[in-house]
């Protein structure tokens, strides 16, 4: 079982970085993350050239990516929450993802999910209804894309303040969501 996390954090050792490493401690198999923050990977400019080729036209760090992404079982999402939604960060590589996204426009979608999917996100404020809406969104519909079943997300609110010590339901549930993947690719 191959995993890719695809992190959007800006802080190298923060609760997002903490929840993945949680997660990824209680979860089998093979593991990598990409770490958007780190990648030298250009936004997408909508040539629509993977309207009718699955690939992208800008030949970048993202070539890689995808490569990872066609071998892995799993796909992990993490980010915090800025302005209620993903980061940047995020938001370039999601855009990049448009090339599987354009198989509804290509007609070569799988007709069936391929891998297993979870997110995991991080908002600094309080709780409040709908915090991590607008990331659950994004996310939820890029997992789809990759024709990865969703099996569970997991949110830390009020990071400002808590943090998976001060939070021992958060890690429970990110451990459970760990192991939710690990029962669903036997």
């Amino acid at each position: 079982m191959k995993t890719l996390v695809i992190m959007g954090a800006a802080r190298k050792n923060g609760h997002t970085r903490q929840m993945v490493d949680l997660f990824l401690e209680h979860l089998d198999g093979e593991k990598e993350i990409v770490d958007a923050y780190r990648t030298e990977v250009q936004p997408c400019m909508d040539c629509r050239f993977c309207w009718k080729k699955k690939e992208c036209v800008i030949k970048d760090g993202m070539q890689d990516i995808y490569q990872k992404l066609e071998e892995a079982d799993n796909i992990v999402l993490a980010s915090p929450m800025y302005f209620h939604s993903i980061t940047g960060r995020m938001k370039t590589l999601i855009d990049r993802f448009q090339v599987y996204w354009a198989g509804h426009v290509r007609q070569d979608m799988p007709e069936k999910m391929l891998r297993r999917g979870a997110i995991l996100m991080v908002g600094g404020a309080p709780s409040f209804e709908n915090q991590f809406l607008g990331g659950e969104i994004v996310l939820k519909n890029l997992l789809n894309d990759l024709s990865a079943e969703c099996l569970g997300q997991v949110c830390l609110p009020n990071s400002d303040r808590d943090s998976l010590e001060t939070r021992k339901d958060i890690a429970d549930q990110v451990i459970a969501l760990a192991e939710a993947m690990n029962q669903a690719s036997e």
